[in-house]
């Protein structure tokens, strides 16, 4: 035991609801069904191979998809010309993938354009307006008819990523008719046509471009993709994108563990950790039910324990209905944050006290129904714990409830097996 875990005597029952974390079990979301591993960040396909990693996320945790690069950048100009195709360039991602295959024969891969400022695209491919959609459409057939060849075929397509930052201008018209040529292209090589996700900005609600898209009502797209990063959570545009999406799968395709941009915080403090939850959560709570995170690594660090942490329950996970004191809207910092995951009978509840100085001390979780079966497990962070965080064990009372002391500036992890 622990200090920080306090186990339920049962001599407090008079604690009133609104005190209470009340966790119902049976009223859930969006199953999260699509979780990804990023080739696109710096040495991932490397590291996938290494050491058994890419058994962990494929079989241990339950990943269901790599998501992989497209290049012909000024980096890596892997297309030359119409009909080349520079296959040293993505050899490590082929290999990589290849090794997927071999691990989870149904792995989907998702290809998404490479970003590289104003030079993510060839010349070939553009003038002064952007990208040429008859040209680059031979780019993208060109790359699905080589990765083919390589044995491996494209699931998911991205033609673009992060439009903000790149030179292509690829607005809804200008997608619309990539897509349309793509779609000949595929039929004339005797190609498979993947699933189009798109359009992947930088932020959600950029220039109206899902607006426009959903009024042009083109065929074209058949998931939507984008960013969310957490140094600026534009909550209201995040649910007007997704709202114009429709019935479409909705995933954030790039998570970011971002420094959150205040002096002296970094990537492995806590208020970066807080803000990449939050942000996180923000889309779970919207409906988005694919995710793919930037730079997710094996666990040494105390942003990587974190980052698998807030993941792993995820996977194929239906988020589940909490509520507490402080609201489940609320997006204040310092104010209580709780959610709740169910795997199957494996339920696991979050709650972040990020106050400066306010300990709820003695917090009862409770089940709205269901029972918990056996001892629940414990697991805190804060500035002074290790890496892993602190571990310990609670103590149900009457198979509904368990008490925790939250101090100021922690993340706390439950999990628990329930019976419905």
């Amino acid at each position: 035991m622990i200090k920080w875990l306090v186990v339920f005597s049962g001599l407090c029952l008079c604690v009133q609801a609104y005190d209470d974390v009340v966790i119902f079990p049976e009223e859930k979301g969006t199953q999260i069904n699509r979780f990804f591993y990023d080739f696109k960040s710096p040495a991932a396909p490397r590291k996938f191979i290494q050491n058994g990693w890419g058994e962990t996320l494929l079989k241990e945790y339950g990943f269901t998809g790599i998501r992989t690069s497209i290049y012909g950048t000024g980096n890596r100009p892997a297309h030359p010309e119409p009909g080349v195709v520079l296959k040293e360039y993505y050899e490590p991602e082929t290999l990589g993938l290849k090794h997927a295959k071999k691990i989870k024969p149904d792995v989907l891969i998702f290809a998404s354009k490479k970003l590289d400022n104003t030079k993510s695209f060839p010349d070939w491919t553009k003038d002064h307006n952007g990208v040429i959609p008859e040209k680059y459409a031979v780019l993208i057939i060109d790359y699905m008819e080589y990765m083919r060849d390589e044995g491996l075929e494209i699931d998911v397509l991205g033609i673009d990523n992060e439009r903000r930052f790149n030179e292509g201008n690829i607005m809804p018209e200008k997608h619309h008719a990539v897509i349309t040529e793509l779609r000949r292209l595929t039929a004339e090589r005797g190609l498979r046509m993947p699933k189009i996700i798109g359009h992947e900005d930088y932020q959600m609600g950029r220039n109206n471009w899902m607006k426009t898209f959903a009024e042009m009502n083109s065929d074209t797209m058949d998931i939507f993709g984008g960013h969310y990063y957490t140094r600026v959570r534009p909550l209201d545009k995040l649910k007007s994108d997704l709202a114009y999406a429709g019935d479409m799968e909705k995933w954030h395709t790039e998570l970011h563990w971002d420094d959150h941009g205040a002096k002296g915080e970094g990537t492995h403090s806590m208020k970066t950790a807080v803000c990449a939850f939050m942000a996180l959560w923000d889309c779970v709570d919207n409906g988005m039910n694919g995710y793919s995170w930037w730079d997710f690594n094996p666990k040494k660090r105390r942003r990587d324990h974190l980052m698998h942490a807030a993941s792993v329950p995820l996977v194929n996970a239906w988020p589940v209905k909490v509520l507490d004191s402080d609201g489940a809207g609320t997006v204040d910092l310092s104010e209580l944050h709780t959610r709740a995951f169910l795997q199957g009978d494996l339920l696991t509840v979050y709650a972040i006290n990020f106050h400066e100085s306010k300990a709820r001390d003695n917090l009862r979780f409770k089940l709205a129904s269901g029972r918990i079966v056996g001892m629940v497990q414990g697991r805190q962070w804060s500035d002074e714990t290790p890496p892993e965080g602190l571990a310990g064990t609670l103590k149900p009372f009457a198979g509904k409830s368990f008490r925790a002391k939250l101090p100021p500036g922690t993340i706390n992890i439950f999990t628990m097996k329930i019976k419905r």
